[in-house]
């Protein structure tokens, strides 16, 4: 899996516009930079390096609650920590506070983590297997088919602007099902970040 994320994944360098809609289907491929240490907040862009989105995380919350939003501050989702869980788990909502989806970190998976993500039903639609330590995932819904790839720092530094972006707070995601639920795959990401690199 590792010699794959240093490949072309086929994405097409297209320069979108900066007002373009952070769940548009033209998107297949987002940058996620934290500004600040550890803190959950930052920012969203597109593979030629265009914002596209923000995210913000509130300081004091033990929920660890992270508001995802657009440039113009219309907000697309939040995630939030489930406070009473066995295991770290992350609940993704709507912009109206209604459950999409939940995530969950399989406990025994120390070097090779592993996560799933459920609908509001608690039916899985996706897991998430981690390479060594957690720095790239393959993302596959219950069927095995693939929907997306997840890669941390410098997995994607080369690809995605010449290294602009090289620091450890950062995920590029390549989304290989424009049909799945933007929103799911943006939370899961995050929710990775937080469950797999001790992010409370």
């Amino acid at each position: 899996m590792d010699s794959d994320l240093n490949m072309d994944v086929g994405v097409e360098k297209v320069d979108f516009a900066a007002n373009i809609g952070l769940l548009s289907p033209e998107l297949n491929y987002y940058v996620l930079k934290e500004k600040w240490w550890d803190w959950g907040s930052g920012d969203l862009y597109n593979q030629s390096g265009t914002p596209i989105g923000k995210m913000h995380r509130r300081i004091i919350s033990m929920r660890a609650f992270t508001e995802v939003s657009e440039l113009d501050g219309t907000q697309v989702f939040t995630i939030n920590k489930k406070l009473v869980s066995i295991r770290p788990s992350y609940m993704i909502k709507d912009a109206e506070g209604r459950l999409l989806g939940r995530t969950n970190r399989k406990i025994l998976t120390l070097f090779r983590p592993k996560l799933w993500l459920e609908d509001k039903e608690g039916e899985k639609l996706l897991e998430a297997k981690g390479n060594f330590l957690g720095k790239s995932f393959d993302v596959k819904d219950m069927d095995g088919n693939l929907k997306a790839r997840i890669g941390k720092s410098d997995f994607f530094k080369d690809l995605v602007l010449g290294g602009l972006f090289d620091f450890s707070d950062t995920y590029a995601i390549k989304v290989l099902d424009s049909n799945f639920d933007k929103r799911l795959l943006l939370g899961f990401v995050i929710a990775i970040d937080n469950s797999v690199h001790d992010k409370k």
